[in-house]
């Protein structure tokens, strides 16, 4: 095979907006609102409308929904890159600006649908599948829906509120820099410099080197702690603002139940999955049990979860570790791969950690007609290699539902993740049927057993927190007892196998999900175990699966997940379902104990 030639340079974003800024992005905002006018002056014929003037209405609503998708993600994903870049901050509120100005325009359509009855939406509703169910959801919100001046009230309200709070927490946190050493010699970043980026450290919490592991994370939640004050105000006023808009205007009856219906899925399916998790969280404890048995310590430390077997931290390369993820896709299926190598071929990946860039990594999927952009920060580690498959995961999640409009490509938040966590179990398998080195084997299934604890047990007690945070801020809980409940989270999760040392305490405000998605991250765990059911039925099916996976991608959001999951033979609120999942995580311990 030709190796490729790929380097870790920042990404293209003209694809995202050709007209960048300037003179060009001026006219394309003049023509989004002369789009926003002809659309407005619709609402004057609503009345007579028929079946073809709904289909032409989304057509143009379509087209105003591309554009704003453009506007603002390509703005988000500058500022991303560059928090310090004082332009790109101003652009990214401007975008926000105009998306809150044209949803606001455009926002008496969707109302008029909503107070409908039922018999006229069976006369109007139209032929397009991607139309019917984007309706289809708009009708299953009715009841939370204010009057026009209140739904554009709080359209208006969220720019400088949680959306104004979110973007104050990004940048308080990507200006961190970290000075620390660790047995006696100074961390240093990439650069030479002794002032790291959260990057940097976070990347030590799976070295090799006890003392490393303890360094980082104590520098870590140090600077969350002695800031904690503040990003703990932060998240206080973001669960008030999400208390006040869903809870008590438009009458949820918890804070998690809006999060559940944008995700087209019922309370009680959520509710199921939560409780097989915390039911289950001894399946982790015993992992880690072993893990330190494995390790040659007592008793595993929170400090030491994600410790590696390898006494040597191996450095992979950036297209070294990008053509392992699309041997492994291409293995798979060659289209998987293909899409996936077409994000990096393409220039759409910003690749490394800088100062200024925030932490993390993400798949922007902007329009059907663009190819996904991803978001990374690689160091060189093998966890660097499992983002690589997850991300472009979700990236060829996005081109295989690119059929669909821009109304309903994206999946759902509970199928979001299917994608990514299924990219890492292709790479995973690859890796564990071909390495023969006992050691190596043993070594890689630790940590991708660590690495699910991270993505299903860890994520789920996030969600166990904030429900129970949210209703405790409306109480008039403290920052001291939102940590206080942290902790006690904590001991649930890891029980007597993990001692917790007390600045863990901090650890949730360094969780970005928590304050600008909440709720978002049962959605992993979701993913995860959803992921492992499939890809037991892979293993058992072989090459006869592949077609109906790619089928349940294409599907993007342009049905319900529970219609989607059923032609796999899924049931959401089935408690056996969920456990099943858990218990391929029992069998790959066991099979760790037997390495």
């Amino acid at each position: 095979m030709q190796r490729l030639k790929l380097a870790p340079g920042r990404w293209d974003l003209t694809d995202a907006l050709p007209e960048g800024e300037g003179p060009r992005l001026e006219k394309r905002l003049t023509d989004l609102r002369s789009k926003t006018s002809r659309f407005e002056a619709q609402r004057d014929r609503l009345k007579a409308f028929a079946r073809g003037d709904v289909e032409g209405a989304l057509r143009l609503y379509e087209s105003i929904a591309g554009d704003v998708a453009r506007i603002t993600s390509q703005a988000y994903m500058k500022y991303t890159a560059d928090t310090s870049d004082q332009r790109a901050k101003a652009s990214m509120d401007r975008s926000e600006d105009v998306k809150a100005e044209i949803d606001n325009k455009i926002l008496f359509f969707r109302l008029w649908w909503t107070g409908l009855g039922d018999s006229e939406t069976s006369r109007l509703f139209p032929s397009n599948p991607d139309h019917r169910y984007f309706l289809g959801v708009w009708r299953n919100l009715r009841r939370f829906t204010l009057d026009e001046k209140v739904e554009q009230a709080v359209n208006l309200k969220n720019v400088t509120g949680f959306s104004g709070w979110t973007h104050h927490y990004d940048k308080i946190v990507s200006d961190f820099t970290f000075s620390f050493k660790v047995r006696g010699k100074a961390v240093r970043g990439p650069t030479g410099s002794p002032k790291v980026v959260v990057a940097d450290v976070t990347r030590l919490f799976a070295s090799p080197d006890p003392a490393a592991r303890e360094a980082a994370y104590h520098a870590l939640l140090s600077k969350y702690a002695a800031n904690g004050e503040v990003l703990g105000e932060v998240y206080r006023t973001i669960a008030r603002d999400w208390n006040n808009e869903n809870v008590k205007m438009r009458g949820y009856a918890s804070a998690i139940a809006p999060r559940n219906l944008e995700n087209d899925v019922s309370d009680l399916a959520v509710e199921t999955l939560l409780k097989v998790c915390r039911k289950n969280a001894g399946v982790f404890q015993e992992f880690f049990r072993l893990k330190a048995k494995m390790l040659g310590i007592g008793r595993m430390s929170r400090y030491h979860i994600y410790a590696p077997l390898m006494k040597k931290e191996s450095k992979i390369g950036y297209a070294e570790a990008v053509e392992m993820v699309m041997d492994a896709f291409r293995e798979f299926d060659p289209k998987v791969a293909k899409l996936a190598l077409g994000v990096f071929e393409k220039g759409h990946v910003d690749a490394m950690p800088r100062v200024g860039k925030t932490n993390g990594a993400y798949c922007m999927s902007i329009t059907p007609e663009v190819v996904p952009y991803l978001f990374l920060n690689f160091s060189g580690v093998t966890r660097d290699v499992y983002t690589i498959a997850h991300e472009s995961g979700h990236a060829v999640h996005s081109q295989l539902s690119s059929s669909h409009s821009v109304l309903t490509f994206h999946p759902p938040l509970v199928l979001a993740e299917t994608a990514s966590v299924f990219g890492e179990m292709i790479l995973f398998d690859k890796y564990m049927r071909e390495e023969k080195d006992a050691e190596l084997r043993r070594s890689v299934l630790l940590e991708k057993l660590s690495s699910m604890y991270a993505t299903v047990g860890r994520q789920a007690y996030f969600v166990v927190f904030e429900k129970e945070a949210h209703p405790k801020v409306i109480e008039g809980a403290t920052v001291s007892d939102l940590c206080a409940l942290y902790s006690s989270v904590l001991k649930e999760q890891f029980g007597s196998a993990v001692s917790v040392p007390d600045e863990f305490k901090w650890e949730w405000t360094y969780i970005p999900h928590i304050y600008h998605t909440p709720f978002y991250c049962y959605a992993y765990a979701f993913g995860n175990l959803l992921s492992l059911a499939l890809y037991d039925s892979y293993t058992k099916e072989g090459r006869s699966f592949v077609p109906r996976y790619l089928k349940l991608l294409s599907y993007g959001g342009s049905e319900t997940p529970a219609k989607v999951l059923d032609e796999v033979g899924v049931d959401m609120s089935s408690e056996k379902f969920w456990q099943g999942g858990f218990d391929v995580v029992r069998r790959m311990t066991s099979e760790l104990r037997k390495l």
